[in-house]
C-alpha cells in the first residue's frame, strides 16, 4: 500500500547527514532502513531516496505517526525540503 507522509522539519547530524521529520495521520506505517521512497519537493522536483535509518517518535497529545528518516548526503542543503511529500510503499 502506498502511503503519504508530510515533511515538517529537517536537521543535520554531524558525521551522519540530513534527517527528515515526516508525519502522517495513519497509525500503521511500516518503513525501515534500506527502504526506497519518493520525495516530491515543493519546487516540483521529484527524487527517489534510500532510508539509511528510521526512528519512530513517541506519540504525545496526537494520534499521528512521526518518523525521523536519515537520508545522509542524498539531498543538497540548498534544496527546499520542508513541505515536501514523502511517498512510501508500506508492507502489509
Amino acid at each position: 500500500m502506498r502511503q503519504l507522509l508530510n515533511v515538517g522539519d529537517v536537521f543535520e547530524i554531524p558525521g551522519r547527514g540530513m534527517v527528515l521529520i515526516a508525519r502522517t495521520e495513519l497509525n500503521e506505517v511500516r518503513f525501515r532502513a534500506g527502504d526506497h521512497f519518493e520525495l516530491a519537493l515543493p519546487t516540483g522536483k521529484r527524487c527517489t531516496l534510500t532510508a539509511l535509518g528510521v526512528e519512530r517518535f513517541t506519540k504525545c497529545f496526537t494520534e499521528s505517526t512521526t518518523l525521523g528518516i536519515l537520508v545522509g548526503d542524498q539531498l543538497k542543503a540548498g534544496d527546499e525540503i520542508i513541505g515536501s511529500e514523502l511517498w512510501i510503499n508500506s508492507y502489509s
